[in-house]
């Protein structure tokens, strides 16, 4: 078994190397040897290796397989995508944010753009300042200002995203000078007078003059462009690529059930994988969501709860009602046949269901994924179809475990969606998707099946 030092050490180098990703210290597209990360984290290779998968789930570091890993490069397409998605979920918990906070919160949003103001003070008179430093004070102004959202969920997949845009930010070394300090104090303005629709449109120009900026200057030719629209022909499949595949359907099928105990031993033997792989794919895990780490307890099942539900449905409709609109508006007539030929599969599908084939209906979630992954297939970035696939399987394990097939209402639901799609209708096609994710959410609750997955005062079960 893993000691308790070594689960230690693993979070420490796990939070070093992604301080020195998102610093830029750790080039984009370096190779990132094992042996030589060993003396300068102070990481044994098991350790360094579960680091760096944990790393690659939030797309830092590229895992290459035999070819081991590498920084994750860097491009000006990449970075637009990004910031784009931050953009997005900064106004989105801005608006959230602006509603609910209170006075306490109103202070630690004064407080944070003080900070900052005197760093851009002393860069702006040319004085000395430590731009990591400066960036942390950056970060916890923008984080500050969306802290009362009241979303565990929108906050996480904002830091996901704040943080790889801050990482571009750092690698082209982007100050904006006046301009950018000007723009904090328009947004802390905005904060204290509660205007979210002032505070959206500085934010727009101040995420989008900062893009404009490196664009301009050349910052990110000098990297290796990125490599993911052209990937690898396939390989064998690892033991560890093998573990992942399993344990993850297991635990989106509520095979490994919420709250459940992930005993290392157990799963060699569930899984006929060794403990170090083990590890690296429950710390992947970890990071999608999936599962939680209790530090010296080891593993355990992310639970389910309501509140959860509805914050990961409600990041499920900003992300696809956003990329909606841009599928539609950008798709071609390829598109369009994609998007039939999905909803065919799945009309097929759901008339076995309603015929009452149960045995058609893990073929219909998939199915049903698979419809509305086509649906946002032209929105054009890869950046926000990733983000909203994963938002999309933590919504499936609830469904999974607490929503069946809802009969005629989802066949009509799914339908008008295919017709506001064939009609570019963004807008109509928002609305069927709001009433389909939200009786999605009704039904689910009201199956009984997400209150007391794990009560209060209950020890979880194990493996």
């Amino acid at each position: 078994m893993t000691s308790r030092v070594e689960e230690g050490f693993s979070d420490a180098a796990y939070r070093r190397i992604r301080g020195d990703l998102i610093l830029g210290r750790l080039a984009p597209g370096a190779k990132l040897g094992l042996e030589g990360l060993r003396p300068v984290y102070g990481a044994g290779v098991a350790t360094l290796r579960e680091a760096l998968n944990r790393l690659a789930s939030e797309g830092l570091v590229l895992a290459e397989g035999q070819r081991g890993f590498a920084v994750a490069p860097v491009s000006a397409e990449d970075f637009s995508e990004v910031a784009a998605l931050r953009l997005l979920l900064e106004c989105h918990a801005i608006q959230a944010s602006f509603a609910a906070g209170d006075l306490d919160w109103e202070g630690e949003v004064v407080g944070a753009h003080h900070k900052l103001a005197v760093i851009e003070h002393r860069l702006l008179a040319g004085q000395a300042a430590d731009a990591a430093l400066w960036k942390r004070y950056d970060r916890d102004f923008h984080h500050a200002l969306i802290a009362a959202c009241g979303s565990a969920t929108l906050l996480e997949a904002y830091a996901a995203a704040y943080d790889r845009y801050l990482r571009y930010q750092m690698v082209a070394v982007v100050f904006r000078g006046a301009v950018a300090a000007d723009q904090h104090a328009a947004l802390l303005d905005c904060a204290l007078r509660r205007d979210p629709a002032a505070a959206c449109a500085t934010l727009a120009a101040h995420v989008d003059g900062c893009v404009a900026h490196v664009a301009a200057t050349g910052a990110l030719a000098g990297f290796t462009p990125a490599l993911r629209r052209h990937p690898a022909p396939p390989s064998a499949e690892s033991a560890s690529e093998r573990a992942y595949r399993l344990i993850r359907g297991d635990l989106l099928r509520g095979i490994l059930a919420p709250g459940q105990k992930l005993r290392l031993e157990a799963l060699r033997e569930r899984y006929g994988a060794g403990i170090s792989t083990l590890r690296e794919v429950l710390s992947r895990l970890t990071v999608e969501r999936f599962i939680v780490a209790e530090g010296q307890r080891g593993f355990e099942v992310a639970p389910l709860s309501a509140a959860n539900l509805h914050e990961v449905a409600s990041l499920r409709l900003l992300l696809e009602g956003h990329a909606l609109g841009h599928a539609f508006h950008a798709g071609d007539l390829e598109w369009e046949a994609r998007v039939v030929a999905a909803h065919h599969r799945l009309a097929q599908m759901q008339d076995r269901l309603r015929a009452g084939d149960a045995a058609a209906l893990d073929q219909w979630r998939r199915l049903d994924a698979q419809f509305h992954q086509a649906l946002i297939s032209a929105c054009g970035s890869h950046t926000l179809m990733a983000t909203h696939a994963a938002v999309f399987d933590r919504y499936l394990r609830y469904q999974n475990i607490a929503l069946g097939f809802r009969g005629d209402i989802a066949v009509r639901e799914h339908q008008a969606l295919l017709d506001c799609a064939l009609r570019r209708d963004a807008a109509g096609a928002r609305r069927v998707l709001a009433a389909h994710i939200g009786g999605g959410v009704d039904q689910a609750l009201a199956s009984g099946a997400i209150e007391g997955a794990r009560p209060l005062g209950q020890r979880a079960r194990r493996a």
